[in-house]
């Protein structure tokens, strides 16, 4: 179908807070810190001057702002709500009782680095401490990604066989602060490709009552964790489908959804990445060929739920991996390269996994470093 597209040059931030805007949420919960404030500012600017029609409500702490989400998600309205870093981990209890209530919440979180050390600059450290929270976590790399990214989320965090709220995530500063040409469809298109909220997951019944978060069983609580890791494995599927939907939509895709491949197929090394080193890696790749070294790129796009068949089958015909973590599980390794080779492991797949970790507080990583350590690694 024809669409109206619009390009207009913007920050990451902006492109969330558009994202959102054309999705027309009916209750955003705000709360600022730095570098996620200015997509919540941008949303309240809408609603000030009557462009969106939703409750803005502005809370205490990021703890509120989560719980105000939650009350609006158990009410059965499409809800928004962006944090980072220290603010996130304020959250942490309602982060939990949303992935785990299976409530569908969009929240984007711009990545930064924990403290201490005081740092306001990026790593993944924030968002990797929450893949067990039962959210959907999608790791972007550019601006445009954020806004596409966003604007799936409702589509995927609302269906009912899913249930489960979605964090795209973006790097502090070189994504949220740094302005890059955007391909903005209108907000007409966008809201036609998001759709009304008609159908809520949960919403309040005076007729029909019913208890959120009581006493249970065993049973009944085994059951429920069944369930959300069943609605991890559908939402594979789901991710699936709306990168494909949303490429014959608006002319962009993402790889498959799930993983994206930059470079050939086959390679003598494979970078495994995300976030925005995903970017210098392609600058690598290209810079790399030029030098007559064959390597390619798998960038993971869903850490959760994470791409196991893509990782394997991709390692099956590739010689090495190697993976850039930029988030550390402390005595183990990169949070990143231990699920990776736990996949492979998993699967019988003899792949070699060499790890690097890099980029953590705000650390430049250019692609002229990745090449150095990519020629160290096939040098052995």
């Amino acid at each position: 179908m024809a669409v109206q597209h619009e390009k207009k040059s913007m920050t990451g931030n902006d492109a969330a807070a558009y994202a959102a805007f054309y999705a027309k949420p009916k209750v955003v919960a705000a709360y600022p810190i730095t570098p996620q404030t200015t997509i919540i500012e941008k949303i309240s600017q809408y609603v000030d001057d009557g462009l969106l029609d939703a409750e803005f409500v502005i809370v205490e702490s990021e703890h509120s702002a989560l719980a105000a989400c939650m009350g609006a998600a158990w009410s059965g309205v499409r809800t928004f709500t962006a944090t980072s870093s220290q603010g996130l981990l304020y959250m942490a209890e309602n982060v939990f009782w949303s992935g785990y209530g299976r409530l569908p919440i969009v929240m984007p979180v711009v990545n930064r680095c924990l403290a201490p050390g005081w740092s306001i600059y990026q790593d993944l450290q924030d968002s990797m401490a929450f893949r067990d929270a039962g959210w959907i976590q999608i790791y972007t790399k550019n601006n445009q990604e954020v806004f596409d990214t966003i604007l799936q989320g409702f589509r995927i965090t609302e269906d009912k066989r899913i249930a489960l709220p979605y964090m795209p995530c973006l790097d502090g500063f070189v994504i949220s602060h740094t302005t890059a040409q955007v391909d903005l469809p209108s907000a007409e298109d966008s809201y036609g490709f998001v759709g009304d909220y008609t159908d809520p997951v949960v919403e309040v019944n005076t007729e029909k009552p019913w208890i959120f978060g009581g006493l249970v069983g065993p049973e009944k609580f085994n059951k429920d964790r069944k369930d959300l890791m069943n609605a991890m494995e559908r939402a594979k599927t789901k991710i699936l489908d709306m990168n494909k939907e949303f490429g014959e939509y608006f002319g962009r895709t993402y790889g498959n959804g799930l993983v994206e491949v930059y470079g050939d197929e086959v390679a003598d090394l494979t970078i495994v990445t995300m976030g925005t080193i995903a970017d210098e890696t392609q600058d690598a790749v290209d810079f790399l060929k030029e030098e007559g070294i064959n390597i390619n790129e798998l960038r993971i796009r869903t850490f959760r739920p994470f791409p196991e068949k893509d990782i394997v089958e991709f390692a099956k015909k590739n010689n090495k991996f190697l993976v850039i973590d930029r988030s550390v599980s402390f005595g183990h390794g990169g949070q990143l390269g231990i699920e990776v080779q736990a996949a492979l492991k998993r699967n019988n797949v003899d792949t070699p996994v060499e790890e690097r970790i890099m980029g953590l507080g705000g650390e430049d990583v250019p692609y002229t470093r990745i090449a150095k350590v990519v020629k160290e690694v096939l040098k052995g």
